[in-house]
């Protein structure tokens, strides 16, 4: 019976509603996956992707591990929950009965007190008791365990789990399917020795907290003939080398490819504050005592591996600005747990593509290599002094290569460059095997890229981007945004670091930035450095195209420069 039947039948029959009651709390003691709610709504995604690879990042407590227990539980028996009886896609059951398998730091201190009290049936996890309490019993039902208890369905020795698949549907035919069998669940632990990871293929493979490089290819190749998935869930570290694995290589590999939405990858994010089941005021306790970094971390899962980034306020998510603070935070109830003020707004700096208005003076800044691709960018100025990124390029080759991509680019998203602007240092570096007084600028110039050279101030540069990354109080909205279609732009302001960055220890930061993943960043620290505005290159700018310099024609005109 579902709970409006319930109901229903309880008005009908008040005499029978406390016989009801205990009939329906001991159901959902034994068969608690079916009354399945979720505690973060963020993590709908867990159980409606078909991702082969998914990354599961939050922070603390933020139902991280529940969320995929849950989801193993419908995989291992074929019991979709009531909640999710209209979205969870049947074809993820297509393999039942599965061979499972989830590895943990340790079998100790991880999997007798977290893992498996959140998979048997009489076992309650949450805050306060059962009757009162917020939390819920065991996943796996008591009645698809092998002989009908825990202790005769897992195997102490073999630390394996079987559990019964009793489950029919119709189909799209309107013939009703069923599948009977038995599916198994190993547990591992990440101190064990990479051959325990060899064996039978896996339908499903989840990783409690993040796996080493080396388990998790291991594990991926168990998966690869049965097209099986693999869930990780964890919160990243908050000290740098605290980490039993590498967090870069994660990060890199399934994290990055989850978030740029590369078939096959998923990454959801979880926050903290979102699961139902936790107290507000237990954690706005908790953010007083941390950092700001620590925040980012405990409650919303983020790299701190990344807090080394010079641009460490660019955002491709979704963000929360403290007027007030001038600075980003993570609020509580509406409020910023720092000065416990309102005046907040929520930001980011990658936008979806739009069209761009024709009056918005285009600056196209260029850093060319001898030796690699170079790195071009467009810029679309606002009237009211904004700067939003529209368009990006790589290209190799002569200068005539380059500048057959510059066209292209530019007719294809109907550009009028109002300015062009190149890397000093670069542009004037000379080559007389190539002739006397050859420069890579005058090759570009040969070509029809005619450029102006760029300010190359570092210090001042990074100075000035940062300001133009910060909300503004008028428009509540960064001074610079991005097109998601300028991803190695966006890869790099997220990546470019400084040089040999130290959280702790005897040293102290370098003043050095690392030439990796610098090229597209330096795109808008020229641009910043020339002072961007409307009525500069709108009214005053010049434009150049081939050799001879020549005054921008209006822009109705629809002349390119």
């Amino acid at each position: 019976m579902s709970q409006a039947e319930i109901n229903v039948y309880v008005r009908e029959h008040p005499d029978v509603y406390e016989q009801i009651a205990e009939i329906v709390t001991e159901d959902r003691k034994r068969t608690q996956l079916a009354y399945y709610q979720l505690a973060n709504p963020m993590a709908r995604r867990v159980h409606e992707t078909l991702a082969r690879e998914v990354a599961i990042v939050g922070g603390n407590r933020s139902s991280k591990p529940d969320s995929m227990m849950a989801e193993l539980a419908i995989r291992m028996t074929g019991h979709v929950p009531m909640s999710l009886q209209a979205t969870y896609p049947r074809e993820k059951l297509a393999a039942l009965p599965i061979r499972a398998r989830v590895v943990c730091n340790s079998l100790t201190d991880t999997l007798e007190p977290v893992i498996k009290p959140k998979l048997r049936w009489d076992q309650w996890n949450g805050v306060g008791d059962p009757d009162e309490g917020r939390g819920h019993w065991g996943w796996i039902p008591q009645h698809v365990l092998k002989g009908g208890t825990w202790e005769k369905a897992y195997s102490e020795k073999y630390r394996t789990l079987h559990a019964n698949v009793d489950n029919y549907w119709v189909g799209a035919d309107g013939q009703t399917c069923s599948v009977r069998g038995t599916s198994t669940c190993q547990f591992l632990s990440y101190d064990q020795d990479l051959s325990a990871f060899s064996g039978s293929s896996m339908h499903w493979v989840g990783h409690d907290e993040l796996p080493p490089s080396d388990i998790y290819r291991e594990n991926r190749l168990r998966t690869l003939d049965v097209r099986g998935r693999i869930y990780t869930a964890f919160t990243p570290p908050d000290e740098i080398g605290m980490s039993r694995a590498d967090v870069s290589w994660f990060y890199e590999e399934i994290y990055e490819a989850g978030r740029k939405g590369v078939p096959g990858f998923e990454t959801i994010i979880l926050h903290t504050e979102r699961n139902s089941i936790l107290d507000a005021k237990a954690i706005a306790e908790l953010m007083a005592t941390l950092t700001d970094e620590q925040r980012e971390v405990r409650l919303h899962g983020n790299f701190l591996h990344l807090s080394g980034v010079i641009y460490s306020l660019f955002t491709q998510g979704d963000a929360v600005w403290c007027f007030r603070c001038q600075k980003r935070v993570v609020p509580i109830n509406g409020t910023c747990v720092t000065c416990k003020g309102d005046d907040i707004e929520t930001f980011t700096h990658v936008v979806e593509p739009h069209p761009i208005p024709t009056n918005w003076p285009i600056v196209m800044v260029i850093d060319p290599h001898p030796r690699k691709k170079d790195a071009i960018g467009w810029f679309a100025v606002t009237p009211s002094d904004d700067i939003v990124m529209v368009a990006e390029a790589e290209a190799d080759g002569t200068a005539s290569d380059v500048r057959r991509v510059i066209d292209d680019v530019e007719d294809r998203h109907r550009l009028l460059v109002r300015k062009r602007l190149m890397d000093p240092n670069i542009a004037t570096e000379t080559n007389d095997k190539l002739g006397r007084g050859w420069t890579i600028r005058k090759a570009y110039d040969d070509a029809g890229i005619r450029c102006d050279l760029a300010n190359d101030e570092i210090n001042a540069g990074i100075q000035n981007v940062n300001e133009l990354l910060k909300p503004d109080r008028a428009t509540r909205h960064p001074r610079l945004r991005v097109f998601s279609t300028c991803q190695r732009f966006i890869k790099g302001m997220r990546t470019w670091s400084w040089d040999e960055w130290t959280r702790t220890g005897d040293k102290e930061p370098k003043e050095k930035v690392r030439d990796k993943a610098k090229d597209f960043p330096d795109l808008v620290r020229y641009l910043a450095n020339d002072k961007p505005s409307y009525r500069k290159y709108a009214l005053g700018a010049q434009i150049v195209r081939g050799p001879v310099r020549e005054r921008h024609v209006p822009l109705m005109t629809g002349a390119r420069g």
